[in-house]
């Protein structure tokens, strides 16, 4: 029977981060990292297979350990993000409960914040940047009736605050303004005129971790990694959210 000659998987971490499995305390030194040569690469994962790991999954989980020390490590346990949201969608333009007047609309808002990771919740006064609504296609909930007639800018998203909410999410304080509105009665018949209006609400958006840029993770309708890798991007209820982090300097 041949034994093993590695005691831990920790152990052969260490080759790759400077980790091992000693509890002994260690003296800190200044060594020059070189690269592995091909020759110990091999042996590197010939002691793998000796413990009876898999070598590419061994060697992937120290890269992602790595990886992810630039967050775990960022100065003040801060990470700085840079997010923008881009909504696309039909809406009811019309304010109030009794009628309704669809049209397609676009926003765009972008938030500058500073999120504490080991505590998923935002620290100091995030920066706020609203855009302005464009609506475009006006129309009746049934085609052949008369579309409504607005007196003044609907807007869809005006972000006047941001806050922590519940379990690593921002609550999120938004403003809609709906303009006066003129309706057709009875599809076609004479116009009533809708008031203005402009309700406010909260609204979540969960903060994803940074952490999972570092993981080959399957690209989903709710969340996916950019192409270039350094951002998450989140969709909901027709917006398309993009979180691209940094570490905090």
């Amino acid at each position: 029977m041949r034994t093993a000659l590695i005691p831990c998987i920790p152990t052969l971490l260490a080759v790759f981060t400077g980790m091992g499995c000693s509890t002994a305390p260690k003296q800190e030194t200044k060594q020059e990292t070189k690269p592995a040569s091909p020759h110990n690469d091999a042996a590197y994962r010939e002691l793998i297979k000796l413990s009876g790991a898999d070598p590419e999954a061994v060697m992937a989980a120290s890269k992602q350990v790595e990886a992810s020390r630039q967050w775990t490590e960022a100065k003040g346990g801060l990470v700085h993000f840079h997010i923008e949201g881009l909504f696309q969608g039909k809406v009811n333009v019309v304010g109030g409960s009794n009628w309704i007047g669809y049209a397609d609309i676009t926003d765009r808002v972008v938030i500058e914040l500073d999120w504490k990771l080991s505590e998923s919740m935002l620290v100091g006064t995030p920066v706020i940047q609203n855009f302005k609504s464009t609506a475009r296609n006006f129309r009746n909930p049934e085609p052949k009736c008369l579309p409504p007639i607005l007196h003044g800018e609907y807007e869809h998203f005006d972000l006047l605050g941001i806050k922590n909410g519940p379990a690593g999410a921002l609550e999120l304080q938004v403003r809609t303004d709906y303009p006066m509105v003129d309706v057709a009665q009875m599809c076609t018949g004479s116009r009533v005129k809708v008031p203005a209006s402009n309700p406010t609400r909260p609204e979540e958006v969960v903060v994803p971790s940074p952490m999972l840029l570092t993981v080959a993770m399957p690209d989903s309708d709710n969340l996916s990694i950019s192409k270039d890798r350094k951002s998450l991007i989140h969709k909901l209820a027709g917006w398309t959210w993009t979180f691209t982090p940094s570490v905090k300097k």
